[in-house]
C-alpha cells in the first residue's frame, strides 16, 4: 500500500457514475444510445480534471456501473479510464454500491478485474477494509450483502490517532432528515454511525450533492439519471486536508434536465391546453434537453382533442419529452389515501390482492418481509 508521507492532502470525492446506463432510445452519431455516451463523457470530464490537477488521491464512492453484469463497452471504458489515472500514478479507491454488488455472495464481481490496474483499489467484498495513503488512512466500506453484515462493517471501523480518518461508504441516510433513493435493495443508517471524529466521510448513493452532517458530504451523482434530479447540478468534490478540512464543489457538464412542472386543466379546453403547451416549450428552448411535463385533473375528451401533431413538431429538437396526464378521475382517487406508505406497506397490500392458498400467501408475505427487513436497514 503506497504511503505518500505528505501532511497536506487533496482529494477528489466522486459518485454515482452508473456507467452503462442508458435510456430513452435516442441514438447518438456513432450508432450507440445518447444517454449512454452522456454518462461516459460525464466520467471522461471528471477524469480530464482528475489529470489535469493532479490530486494526491480519489474516492469513488459507489455504483461505478450502472448494473451488476455491465455490458463490454462499459467495462472497457472504464478501463480505459483508471489506465489513464494509472499512468499519471493517481491512486483511485473504488467502493462497490448496491447496483454494481450481486445479491449473491458466489457470484463473482466484475470489481475484480480492477485488481490488475496499477494504483487502483477496489473494495468490493462486502467488508470493511483499512488502507494507509500519507498522513491519511481510508476506511472503505462497500455495499454489503445483509444489514447484519453492514452493521459488523461499520462496528469493525479502528480510528488512527496519529492519521486522518476518512471514511467511505455507499448507503442511505436515516435521521431528522433522510437521505435515501427508494431502490429495493438499498441500505440505510442511523446518523448516528456519522461519526465526528472522521476528518471527512464521503458518501455515496444519494444523487443530489449535499451536507449531510459537519463532516460528511454526498458527492451526488455525475449525470441526471431521473426527473426526481432535475435541475440539479452534477459533479464532485474536491477536498483539502490540511490541519482543517476544506472542500470546493466542481460542477460537470451535463444535458440539462428540467421538469416543466405542472398545467392545472381542470377548467381549460383542449386549445388552451396546447397553448400553454406550446408557450412553455417555446419559454424554455428545448434543443437537445430532457424535459417532463404533466397535464393534471384533465378530462379523457378533452385530452384526445389536444394537438399532438403540433406539440410533437415544437418538442422534436429535445432529446426526450415527457408529456403525461393524470385524469379528474384518478387525482380523486390519489386525494382518497393519506401517503403511499412504507415499502412493506406496499407490499402486504399487493399481496393481500392476490388470489393464492391462504397458507402459501402466508409463507410468501413472511419470506419477503424478511428480505425487506434486511435491505432497509
Amino acid at each position: 500500500m503506497p504511503c505518500l508521507f505528505i501532511s497536506q492532502m487533496r482529494i477528489l470525492h466522486v459518485a454515482d457514475t452508473h456507467l452503462g446506463y442508458s435510456a430513452y432510445h435516442k441514438v447518438a452519431s456513432n450508432g450507440l444510445n445518447q444517454r449512454e455516451m452522456d454518462v461516459y463523457d460525464a466520467f471522461e470530464q471528471f477524469i480530464d480534471y482528475a489529470i489535469e490537477t493532479k490530486p494526491d488521491l480519489i474516492l469513488h464512492c459507489g455504483d461505478l456501473f450502472d448494473t451488476v453484469r455491465p455490458t463490454n463497452r462499459a467495462i472497457t471504458f472504464v478501463i480505459q479510464q483508471l489506465l489513464r489515472l494509472s499512468e499519471e500514478e493517481i491512486p483511485i479507491i473504488i467502493i462497490s454500491g448496491n447496483h454494481e454488488t450481486p445479491k449473491l455472495r458466489e457470484t463473482g464481481s466484475v470489481f475484480r478485474i480492477f485488481e490488475h490496474i496499477k494504483g487502483v483499489y477496489p473494495v468490493y467484498k462486502g467488508k470493511y477494509e483499512k488502507m494507509e495513503f500519507g498522513d491519511a488512512i481510508i476506511h472503505s466500506i462497500p455495499h454489503c450483502h445483509t444489514g447484519e453484515d453492514l452493521k459488523k462493517a461499520l462496528e469493525s471501523v479502528e480510528m488512527s490517532e496519529r492519521h486522518h480518518n476518512i471514511e467511505m461508504l455507499h448507503v442511505g441516510i436515516m435521521g431528522i432528515k433522510e437521505f435515501r433513493t427508494g431502490d429495493f435493495n438499498e441500505q440505510v443508517i442511523p446518523t448516528g454511525y456519522l461519526k465526528p471524529d472522521f476528518s471527512y466521510i464521503a458518501l455515496g448513493h444519494y444523487h443530489k450533492s449535499i451536507e449531510v452532517s459537519k463532516n460528511a458530504y454526498y458527492a451526488g451523482s455525475t449525470e441526471h439519471f431521473s426527473f426526481k434530479e432535475a435541475g440539479e447540478e452534477k459533479g464532485f468534490f474536491e477536498v483539502e486536508i490540511n490541519g482543517g478540512v476544506k472542500k470546493k464543489f466542481i460542477p460537470l457538464k451535463v444535458r440539462p434536465m428540467i421538469d416543466m412542472g405542472v398545467i392545472d386543466c381542470s377548467s381549460l379546453s383542449s386549445e388552451e391546453i396546447t397553448k400553454k403547451i406550446m408557450d412553455m416549450l417555446s419559454d424554455i428552448e428545448p434543443k437537445e434537453k430532457i424535459l417532463r411535463l404533466l397535464l393534471k385533473k384533465i378530462d379523457r375528451a378533452i385530452y384526445r382533442g389536444i394537438d399532438f401533431d403540433l406539440i410533437k413538431k415544437v418538442s422534436s429538437s429535445a432529446l426526450y419529452f415527457e408529456l403525461s396526464y393524470e385524469t379528474a378521475e384518478h387525482a380523486h382517487e390519489l386525494a382518497g389515501k393519506e401517503s403511499i406508505g412504507t415499502l412493506v406497506d406496499e407490499w402486504r397490500e399487493f399481496v393481500s390482492k392476490i388470489s393464492i392458498d391462504k397458507k402459501v400467501k402466508e409463507e410468501v408475505e413472511k419470506l419477503a418481509l424478511s428480505y425487506l427487513s434486511e435491505v432497509s436497514m
